[in-house]
């Protein structure tokens, strides 16, 4: 995140969290929501129970100005990074490759880019 873009960042990442919250409590298994070491920057871990869930939530016009609006104070591409649990299946990979994400907006000059 932008230093400068710090207020902006976190009025829009509290829009996000009032409007996601029953969206979290339905279809949700746990969330993180925190800042990393470096304190601009913002971390996210979910696991959710349906990507489909997930997906119609991502198709909401709050969260897509949210998300917008978040990406806009950022100073990087946003870096999203899958984790498959240890007896599920791995179709998650597939769902989400590596590379420029497919599902989540992008800035004229900043990525979603999934490792």
């Amino acid at each position: 995140m932008d230093p400068a873009r710090r207020d902006d960042f976190i009025a829009a990442l509290e829009e996000l969290a009032r409007n996601a919250e029953p969206w979290y409590e339905e279809g949700c298994n746990f969330a993180f929501h925190g800042w990393a070491r470096n304190p601009n920057q913002w971390v996210a871990i979910a696991s959710w129970k349906s990507e489909d869930f997930v997906n119609r939530m991502r198709q909401t016009d709050w969260y897509k100005d949210t998300q917008q609006r978040m990406l806009d104070c950022s100073s990087d591409a946003m870096v999203m990074e899958q984790f498959s649990g240890m007896n599920v299946d791995r179709s998650v990979f597939e769902q989400y490759p590596a590379g420029s994400s497919q599902v989540h907006m992008k800035t004229k000059t900043l990525d979603v880019t999934f490792l």
